[in-house]
């Protein structure tokens, strides 16, 4: 006999699925492709704009640091 109700186990979280959740399958190639492509920009946003940014402001901090301190002599 089967469970009239497959995803009871699930609670609310299943409400309006028709199938197991257990039987989900795979992602379609589109989600990968956007997967990967979402992951890249990340990457290259990160990476490429934002570390040189932090770093021209760290070194900005350290010369004025540096200044206010040859200042107080």
């Amino acid at each position: 006999m089967t469970d009239p109700n497959p995803n009871a186990r699930w609670g609310r979280f299943a409400t309006g699925v028709r199938r197991d959740m257990s039987e989900k399958g795979w992602a379609p190639i589109r989600y990968w492709a956007l997967w990967w492509s979402s992951i890249a920009v990340a990457v290259l946003l990160f990476y490429v704009l934002l570390t040189p940014i932090w770093l021209g402001l760290r070194a900005l901090a350290w010369m004025a640091e540096i200044r206010s301190r040859a200042g107080k002599r």
